[in-house]
């Protein structure tokens, strides 16, 4: 008997979705579309199709609230008072909003309410943004000659309307990290979660809405492609801030081009984990790394290792861990606390993992176990057993591009400088890790490698530091300071002391 989450599906009391437009949400009139559950396969409820109709009223509306409200020159306190509520509610109802999230992409729920893309990591983003309300300043500047009496100043203003695209992996992690510093530096937001997961940013978006946020200043449509290609390219619009594939960043780049849109782009990875002989503990190394292939969101996730760089003297050690770590995955209902894995978000993109298992195995990488997709109760589902290849080359199909899916590869190296260069040799720059107990080496190698960031024993990400991508991983960095430059505009201002 196969699994089935229309009960739970039930228990929420999941309704058919609504646009939230201008202070009010909007039954909509044309078309609509399925949001499936992976794991099933099985139909949650049906959304609005916006398009380009649909966004063109977002648009306006949050255009009329930055141009004609009060919220872009509102006083700092009077702002902070008006968002600090929804910290409260977010943490209140974090347990409804990852149960909608396990229901949105099949994360096992314990993952969903209590790990980084938690509401209650999510109520902490919100938190710190909102701290930064009353810091945003900007500096004078010494009288740079005696020829004038110029006085010189600056000031940071926020940026304008803000789309804000969703990714389907950690859609209530990113919607904090793109909406909380938008409303804090005082735009105006329209918000387009993925059409794969739309459950738990409404619970979010309801919550918004039940705030005393002046009409237009937070909006949400939802669909595909269509509407998120009319946010990108829409006159209106005056910053895009996006996670997901490269593919999709070149495109919102190209249509954001005729305006100049300023973007925050977090796009793909396929970081690389550098292990040296001299780690603490190659089997902490290997099932950790596994472990992010094969648990929590099964790989699909953009900052994934998935390229672990071992040396050779500990690869037998480094692929038995890694093997005993893959015994204690289970797959099964994401709301079961012994299952620890989430399934493939769509049958295409299993099936496009499967292809590259394939190619894998065509050019030569030595599979050492995985592939499969189990049957019986999860048939109906989109489940792949986790992967592991050995022997990879960096040349090979599966170690170039990103497969985000339960597949690790594992590339052999004997000297410090092979890793660096293996490390490096990718046209992706998010994330990476270097495994050793010798400080001087992991000073040395991070800064070496050619990436956004990079842990040392460990990976983690958090609200107060940036996080971001090089190379074709991106534009922009998300956390901390350097998200409140990315949401305003810097204005120079100078005065004639003798006019």
């Amino acid at each position: 008997m196969s699994i089935s989450l229309i009960p739970m599906r039930d228990e929420l009391n999941v309704r058919p979705g609504r646009l939230f437009i201008g202070g009010s949400w909007r039954d909509w009139d044309g078309e609509r579309f399925d949001q499936i559950h992976p794991a099933t396969n099985e139909v949650m409820t049906s959304f609005p199709e916006a398009g380009r109709r649909g966004v063109d009223e977002a648009v306006a509306a949050a255009r009329r609230a930055f141009d004609e409200g009060p919220w872009p020159h509102m006083r700092a306190q009077d702002r902070k008072r008006l968002l600090q509520p929804i910290v409260e509610r977010f943490y209140a109802a974090e347990r409804e909003i990852a149960q909608l999230q396990t229901l949105d992409n099949g994360i096992p729920f314990t993952f969903s309410r209590n790990s980084r893309v938690s509401a209650k990591a999510a109520a902490d983003i919100f938190d710190h943004y909102l701290g930064w309300i009353d810091k945003i300043n900007g500096e004078t500047y010494p009288q740079f000659s005696s020829a004038s009496n110029m006085q010189y100043m600056t000031f940071r203003e926020p940026v304008g309307v803000v789309a804000a695209i969703l990714p389907w992996n950690g859609p209530v992690l990113t919607f904090a990290l793109k909406v909380a510093p938008a409303l804090a530096c005082g735009c105006t937001v329209v918000v387009k979660p993925s059409e794969y997961t739309n459950l738990a940013v409404m619970r979010l978006a309801e919550i918004i809405a039940e705030s005393d946020l002046p009409p237009g200043v937070f909006n949400i449509v939802t669909g595909a492609a269509e509407a998120g290609t009319a946010l990108s390219s829409h006159q209106g619009v005056d910053k895009v801030t996006f996670t997901g594939s490269p593919v999709v960043g070149e495109k919102i780049t190209i249509a954001s081009a005729p305006s100049m849109k300023r973007l925050s782009l977090e796009l793909g990875g396929k970081s690389a984990a550098l292990v040296f002989p001299d780690t603490q503990s190659v089997a902490a190394a290997a099932t950790t790394l596994m472990g992010l292939c094969s648990t929590f969101l099964s790989g699909q996730v953009c900052s994934t290792p998935t390229r672990a760089v071992v040396h050779r003297s500990i690869m037998d050690e480094f692929l038995h861990h890694a093997a005993e770590q893959v015994k204690k995955v289970r797959f099964g209902d994401p709301f079961d606390p012994a299952t620890t894995s989430a399934p493939i978000i769509s049958r295409r993109q299993r099936a496009k993992i499967l292809g590259y298992i394939e190619t894998g195995k065509r050019e030569g990488a030595e599979l050492m176990f995985g592939g499969g997709t189990p049957g019986g109760e999860l048939a109906n589902g989109n489940w792949i057993d986790p992967v592991l290849f050995a022997n990879v080359r960096n040349d090979m199909t599966i170690a170039r591009e990103e497969i985000f899916g339960p597949v690790l590869s594992v590339i052999p190296f004997d000297t410090e400088e092979e890793a660096i260069r293996i490390a490096n040799d990718s046209e992706y720059g998010l994330a990476g890790c270097v495994y050793t107990a010798n400080v001087n080496r992991a000073f040395r190698v991070a800064r070496a490698m050619r990436s956004g960031s990079i842990g040392v024993n460990g990976y983690a990400s958090i609200p107060n530091a940036p996080m971001g991508g090089v190379k074709r991983s991106g534009v922009g960095r998300e956390g901390g300071w350097p998200t409140i430059e990315a949401f305003t505009e810097l204005k120079t201002v100078n005065f004639n002391l003798d006019g």
